[in-house]
């Protein structure tokens, strides 16, 4: 065989291999994004009964007559026996009441125990006898920046949490306190 014959066989063999490799390409590609949906999804599903909607009501101020602070927020469960840690924003006006909807679906009052003013954090405890889920605590030194995160909530629907996904772009923010997304 020439060389010419022989660049042009190797040229058609090439082609023809590409042609078969293109079909499948978004094949694997449709595969990737089922398995990170369902990755996603159940990492959802594990954590979603420790994360509560928490309800504000009333508090020190108003704008018009809206009081500041009143709304829906989330906690995460850090004990079984009713200790919950939010973020420190819905309750700045010390709101009058806080309603915690449990994951029977009852909803619980609330006190405020503890604040985290470098943080920005709340702890409640929750009035209840229900026991609340306590999720898988990470350690920081197996965090890893590039690593995808997941956030959830429940400010919305309490049948179904709020997701959003992203990456973990540092593991010592605010002086060593915080990680970020």
């Amino acid at each position: 065989m020439t060389h010419a014959r022989r660049s042009f066989h190797f040229a058609s063999v090439l082609g023809f291999t590409c042609l078969l490799l293109a079909p499948s390409a978004p094949a694997a590609q449709d595969d990737l994004v089922a398995l990170e949906e369902q990755a996603v999804k159940a990492a959802v599903a594990k954590i979603a009964p420790s994360v509560l909607r928490i309800e504000t009501v009333g508090g020190l101020e108003r704008v018009e007559r809206v009081l500041v602070g009143t709304g829906a927020t989330t906690g995460l469960a850090v004990s079984p026996d009713g200790y919950v840690i939010s973020s420190a924003f819905n309750f700045i006006q010390q709101p009058s009441s806080i309603l915690v909807t449990l994951p029977s679906g009852k909803r619980a009052t609330a006190q405020i125990v503890a604040r985290d003013r470098s943080r920005m954090l709340v702890l409640l405890k929750v009035a209840s006898d229900e026991p609340l889920a306590v999720p898988e605590f990470v350690p920081r030194e197996e965090m890893t920046v590039g690593q995808w995160t997941i956030a959830v909530g429940r400010t919305f629907e309490q049948e179904q949490p709020n997701v959003s996904v992203g990456i973990l772009s540092a593991t010592s923010r605010i002086w060593g306190k915080a990680i970020q997304t």
